[in-house]
């Protein structure tokens, strides 16, 4: 295999595209459940909050997604950086304000007294958290950590 059949700065322009997209619409998804909490003339009836819970879902589905490709780019890096404390304290905030930003859902349902969703929005948040750990950050860990050795 030739040097030029790795090359995989084709596919990495694709992943950012898709990535751009994803972010977008995770955009438009946090605004419509603001727009929607704010405006229902009925927050608490169940199409409102089956709705508001389905928004919720895709929001974290979205996020995951918007991680693992922007993780994913990494591996194609023919050379990545030495771990210093620059970029551990640059992964530490991305995770950081990435997981608070999430939290951010189930408090604003608290705001409008919605307990069943803040409650629910919790649940799938602290597991789109461990799912980011295990599928996202370890694995980069690893990755990192052979790529040293």
């Amino acid at each position: 295999m030739t040097r030029e059949d790795e090359d995989y700065s084709d596919y990495s322009r694709h992943l950012n595209a898709v990535i751009t997209g994803t972010t977008l619409i995770n955009g438009f998804i946090f605004t419509a459940i603001i727009t929607f909490l704010t405006r229902l003339s009925q927050p608490l009836a169940f199409y409102s909050q089956a709705l508001l819970l389905l928004l919720v879902v895709l929001f974290y589905l979205n996020s995951l997604l918007i991680e693992h490709l922007t993780a994913e780019t990494l591996f194609f890096c023919r050379r990545v950086p030495p771990k210093t404390r620059k970029i551990i304290v640059r992964i530490a905030l991305i995770i950081i304000i990435a997981s608070l930003f999430g939290f951010s859902i189930p408090l604003m349902f608290l705001v409008y007294d919605l307990i069943f969703l803040a409650t629910m929005s919790t649940v799938i948040w602290i597991l789109i958290i461990a799912a980011n750990l295990a599928l996202i950050y370890k694995p980069i860990m690893d990755f990192r950590k052979k790529q040293r050795d």
